[in-house]
């Protein structure tokens, strides 16, 4: 009966990025036996590590074996406790001629879910991380099972259920707005409450089912990906723009004479430096800021021609600007990032609103024809009727050429809309 007294070892490890590579490091525990948050022991001194994540080191027949525990200290050193119970007991049936099989080598959702964002998080960018979190949040609420190998195709059409009952806005604010009048703002002009929409739908599902399918969940489990209308590209008339141009100023007129005549993101607008203008060349580089955080959302710098006229107003507004690393700024130096709330705003203030959409017809100030990416959609419909379709798609920075294939289909039904005027219906046309 001595193994019944000899507990199994089971250490909560930290696996972090030192020295350019990812290593384990035994984590820290503090007088009270608690593990200490990001805290871990390298060569025998204690360091601080970022962006850590858990894991339970046990022994099986002499050789260490490793299990994923999450990101959060507390539940580590609960799987651990855990773990070790297990193991303990697996040791005393041993000792008695009896086997039990454990399910060490099991993968549990939460524990994958945790793992796969911190993985994520390094491959792709902020925004995309938060949307695969925001998903996979809404399958953990949806299901009730513990690991990866017990999921039905019975959870997924559940799951799928419950997301077309998922209301538009869903996270409401903990607290009030500090933002004066904001709270009598969103009374009288209340934005109409409604589900998510079948391409929200979709997306939250593919989403979903990548995760799970990366986590060793079986594919004959998953129903077919719900079906959406795909909406019609919208793109801004010359006249909406020759209004506008005629009268905005400032940061905002820059920021939309470069999503408009250059094809820009938001964020590419808003961390665009001057040096990236070449004036010899006529051309802009789009790409990423390191020291400011910011990354080019597929991952490849690209150059974009600049049309004169654009080109003078960015070397007047250079010389005005001395000394200026931004193209656009706030007044303390910082990227300007509210510029889809300014243009919303501006419009209201000028009398430019559509009065056709649900906000509109609301009273809602925030008119949902006005919007900066539609500057881009713009930008896209009339460089595919001037340029071949792999140079679109280069200025465009897409990395597959079916994106910027939607764009020839919108161009060419306008185009086509005078050839058609100029049919004859009351004659045969048709021998």
């Amino acid at each position: 009966m001595k193994n019944q007294s000899k507990q199994p070892a089971v250490t909560v490890m930290i696996r972090t990025k030192a020295t350019g590579e990812w290593r384990r490091f035994k984590a820290v525990r503090g007088k009270r036996g608690r593990v200490i948050p990001d805290l871990a022991v390298c060569e025998g001194r204690e360091i601080k590590c970022s962006d850590v994540s858990y894991e339970l080191r046990f022994y099986k027949d002499g050789k260490p074996h490793y299990l994923p525990a999450g990101k959060n200290a507390t539940d580590a050193e609960e799987q651990r406790r855990s773990l070790a119970a297990r193991l303990n007991a697996k040791l005393i049936a041993n000792s008695v001629g009896a086997d039990i099989e454990l399910d060490t080598d099991r993968k549990a959702i939460k524990t994958w879910a945790s793992t796969y964002v911190a993985e994520l998080s390094v491959l792709v960018g902020r925004a995309q991380v938060s949307q695969a979190k925001y998903a996979i949040g809404l399958f953990l609420e949806s299901c009730k099972e513990k690991f990866v190998d017990q999921l039905r195709r019975a959870n997924l059409i559940s799951f799928l259920g419950d997301l077309e009952k998922l209301p538009l806005y869903r996270n409401q604010r903990t607290k009030p707005s500090q933002r004066r009048l904001a709270v009598s703002t969103r009374n009288r002009h209340p934005v109409k409450q409604a589900t998510i929409s079948a391409r929200t739908i979709a997306a939250y599902y593919h989403k979903t089912k990548k995760w799970l399918l990366e986590g060793g969940a079986d594919p004959k489990i998953f129903p077919s990906s719900p079906k959406f209308e795909e909406p019609e590209i919208t793109i801004y008339s010359p006249s909406q723009i020759k209004s506008l141009l005629a009268i905005v100023k400032g940061n905002r007129r820059m920021a939309l004479m470069l999503m408009l005549m250059c094809g820009l993101r938001r964020k590419e607008v808003a961390f665009a430096y001057f040096s990236d203008v070449n004036f010899e060349s006529k051309t802009i580089l789009v790409r990423g800021k390191p020291e400011r955080g910011f990354k080019v959302k597929t991952r490849v710098q690209r150059y974009v021609p600049v049309p004169d006229v654009l080109l003078d107003e960015l070397r007047q507004w250079e010389a005005d600007h001395p000394g200026q690393q931004l193209i656009i700024q706030t007044v303390n130096g910082f990227p300007e990032l509210s510029l889809n709330r300014q243009l919303k705003r501006f419009v209201y203030q000028h009398g430019l609103r559509c009065g056709r959409c649900d906000h509109c017809r609301s009273g809602n100030p925030n008119c949902e024809e006005w919007e900066l990416h539609k500057f881009r959609r713009t930008y896209l419909t009339g460089i595919v009727r001037h340029v071949d379709l792999r140079t679109a798609q280069q200025y465009a920075g897409h990395s597959r050429i079916t994106s910027t294939e939607r764009y020839l289909r919108s161009a060419s039904a306008a185009e086509g809309q005078s050839r058609v005027s100029s049919i004859d219906w009351t004659v045969p046309f048709y021998t």
